[in-house]
């Protein structure tokens, strides 16, 4: 396969997820949005080349016509680049390869180069190593830099949980001193003596796992083999806002309503509060133009026993968490997916 970059700058970003919240219009809105910006950043930066590592779609099982007939207007946006993306586990249709992938629907745009099995590439003078979901550790080749979509021990997979399997950082850095990945949506980067572990994260926040995460786009310099960061500042935010803090203000101040405005909430009722007083902070809050406002109760059903000598007090968590700890007390088999279900299933409902 021909990989190519025309420049050696380059703009590296992952985790699109384009179809996210049910092929949502209103998301196809952010995306474009956001999608358009980045077109603007990059030519006022001379970026001509795009590397995606991974999850440019949503749903790894289908797609929505909507979504496909949306797709067309990002890549619209971005005919003028050079795109290289690999397939990431969203894209795959199996578990454990990327062979059969939605991103063959794309084969058609010039512009775009899709990979779905491990390639190495000369750039600049660089090996460039390009690992789609699925690669196995014996498949990947010595690099100046590798290009993946990873699932690293010990990173965060969410806001809430570490990951505890897949890859060790000590093989793959063992192949490269430098690891870009995609797959994970927190930002993260990690030096290490032999070298560094970076994550993209996805490119704007998409729920609230990702509250008070900075999200952005990479420039890598092929050349000197260093990169800097970005900030996304057009993509609407997600806040949590609590009734006790509001209540210390004492007012909604300049800087709450800066809070709300194009933004999603969650509004945590963490005080004894009526079902009328609710609905008139309500409606004081959609003068605040934010793009919605979702209520959460702080938990508060206290404790739960699971024999007369453990007494567990579940009061003060959030929600998401307290699923994660309540599914791990109890005597169940496949602890783990029981969890991810479930917390998806309760994200889904917000």
């Amino acid at each position: 396969m021909d990989i190519f970059l025309n420049n050696p700058r380059v703009c590296c970003i992952s985790d699109i997820h384009i179809g996210v919240h049910q092929n949502s219009n209103q998301w196809h809105e952010i995306t474009i949005e956001w999608a358009n910006w980045l077109a603007e950043e990059l030519r006022s930066k001379d970026i001509t080349d795009i590397i995606i590592s991974g999850d440019f779609f949503h749903y790894r099982d289908e797609i929505a016509v909507n979504t496909i007939h949306f797709v067309t207007n990002v890549l619209n946006a971005w005919k003028d680049f050079n795109i290289v993306m690999l397939v990431g586990n969203h894209d795959a249709y199996y578990k454990d390869r990327s062979d059969v992938n939605s991103l063959s629907i794309l084969d058609g745009w010039k512009n775009i180069t899709i990979i779905s099995e491990p390639e190495q590439a000369l750039l600049f003078g660089k090996k460039a190593m390009f690992c789609p979901w699925g690669t196995e550790d014996n498949q990947i080749k010595k690099s100046d830099v590798i290009f993946g979509h990873f699932e690293i021990q010990n990173f965060k997979q969410t806001s809430f949980k570490v990951c505890s399997n897949g890859m060790q950082s000590g093989s793959l850095l063992n192949k490269s001193n430098l690891i870009i990945s995609g797959h994970f949506h927190i930002r993260d980067e990690r030096t290490y003596d032999n070298g560094t572990i970076l994550y993209l994260g996805n490119p704007y926040q998409m729920d609230f796992g990702d509250v008070d995460s900075i999200k952005g786009y990479y420039i890598l310099d092929f050349n000197t083999m260093k990169y800097e960061f970005t900030e996304n500042t057009i993509s609407p935010c997600h806040k949590r806002i609590n009734l006790s803090d509001l209540v210390k203000i004492g007012s909604l101040t300049k800087e709450v309503r800066q809070e709300f405005k194009d933004n999603f909430i969650k509004f945590i009722i963490d005080k004894n509060i009526s079902p009328d007083e609710v609905d008139i902070i309500l409606r004081k809050f959609a003068a605040l133009n934010p793009i919605s406002v979702t209520v959460d109760y702080a938990v508060n059903f206290d404790k739960y026993k699971l024999d007369e000598s453990n007494i567990y007090d579940f009061s003060g968590i959030d929600v998401v968490t307290a699923i994660e700890e309540f599914i791990n007390l109890i005597d169940i088999e496949n602890k783990k997916e029981v969890i991810d279900y479930t917390a998806s299933l309760y994200k889904r409902c917000i």
